[in-house]
């Protein structure tokens, strides 16, 4: 997908990466009253997409994560070691100090500007995390990125099977004033649908089929 002219690839954990940027980019799946199990899948699917990506730096949009982790509450020497031994970026309205690498309310890279919650009246390239976007379609409903060329939001990371706005509701529909995509987390694989395929909005025009898209573009 293409993001104020940016490349970027969705992944299947609901992480977005910025190959030009060498960059990948997570929401926070958390919520401050998540079981000890929750946190820690979280974190080990967090070190297996590090792992796997091997990004440059690393964008975390949300605030429970590092609120957990200058806690104490989150105890894993594979993580300490990732975050001492490469960037990260901590991106929220009120974080905790003394996080491992740097934090604020948004981060500039390459075009692109990261937000935890997006702005109706920001300009293009933003890419935020809350909320985090629902889509239906025949019936199902899936996690999803939303993308409009001008700005994109995350699914949560993960992601989490119990949480999210519908992307025709008015939170979403408030950042997105053009036609967008959706692109959905569904059985394994990203598939892409127009805002008009989707349960509740207007009928789609004839031969406006959905697309199939892999991490390294789109499939008929």
């Amino acid at each position: 997908m293409l993001l104020n002219l940016v490349h970027l690839l969705p992944d299947l954990s609901g992480a977005v990466i910025c190959p030009k940027e060498r960059l990948v980019a997570v929401s926070d799946p958390l919520h401050p009253a998540d079981s000890s199990r929750r946190i820690a899948e979280t974190v080990r699917g967090l070190i297996a997409l590090v792992r796997q990506r091997r990004p440059a730096r690393l964008i975390w949009l949300g605030a429970t994560l590092p609120h957990l982790l200058a806690a104490g509450k989150v105890e894993n020497a594979e993580l300490d070691r990732l975050m001492a031994s490469q960037p990260w970026s901590w991106v929220a309205d009120s974080l905790p100090a003394g996080l491992p690498g740097d934090s604020g309310a948004e981060v500039k890279a390459g075009g692109l500007t990261f937000r935890h919650r997006g702005q109706p009246l920001a300009g293009p390239g933003e890419i935020s995390a809350s909320p985090w976007p629902l889509a239906t379609c025949d019936g199902r409903t899936w996690p999803c990125f939303v993308v409009d060329g001008r700005r994109l939001v995350l699914p949560a990371f993960g992601p989490r099977g119990d949480g999210g706005t519908d992307v025709l509701a008015p939170p979403l529909q408030s950042l997105f004033r053009r036609p967008f995509q959706v692109l959905m987390l569904a059985d394994g694989r990203i598939v892409t649908r127009p805002r008009a395929r989707l349960d509740g909005a207007a009928p789609a025009s004839a031969g406006s089929g959905g697309r199939r898209m892999s991490l390294f573009g789109e499939t008929s």
